[in-house]
């Protein structure tokens, strides 16, 4: 209850005596000074710039969803990147396995060839392939 509801409940009732060690009232409260006027948002071009702990804060909220934004857009910028790296090595590797295929095959053609030239050789020329270690290579004669 407040302290008017509680004067206006008593002054209501009937008049009661008072017990004979009333306690004391409570002085008056004391008025409020006046709030001092708001500081100018614009800064006095006498006073210096203040420095340390007294140096006003950069109110970064204007900047924080931007700068959120910008870092999410780099993670995807990142992510299609490395996708693009990942599909691009999948088409190497697949290149690759087709480029050992045909050189495996080329190489076979080429033995099969090479062996129906040697068999020719020998059929009808009468050669017969040397030892490899029989084979002796000659240095040319020195240019005078």
């Amino acid at each position: 209850m407040s302290a008017r509801a509680s004067r206006a409940a008593a002054a209501a009732a009937p008049a009661r005596a008072r017990p004979a060690t009333a306690r004391p009232r409570p002085a008056p409260a004391r008025p409020r000074p006046a709030p001092a006027p708001a500081p100018s948002r614009r800064r006095a071009t006498t006073r210096p710039r203040p420095r340390g702990a007294a140096r006003r804060r950069v109110n970064v909220r204007p900047l924080l969803i931007p700068l959120i934004a910008l870092v999410l857009g780099g993670i995807v910028f990142v992510n299609v990147a490395k996708l693009t790296l990942t599909n691009e090595t999948g088409k190497v590797i697949e290149r690759a396995r087709v480029v050992e295929g045909q050189t495996a095959r080329l190489k076979s053609d080429l033995e099969q060839r090479n062996a129906s030239v040697r068999r020719t050789a020998q059929q009808k020329l009468g050669m017969i392939a040397p030892e490899s270690d029989s084979v002796t290579y000659l240095d040319p004669p020195a240019a005078r």
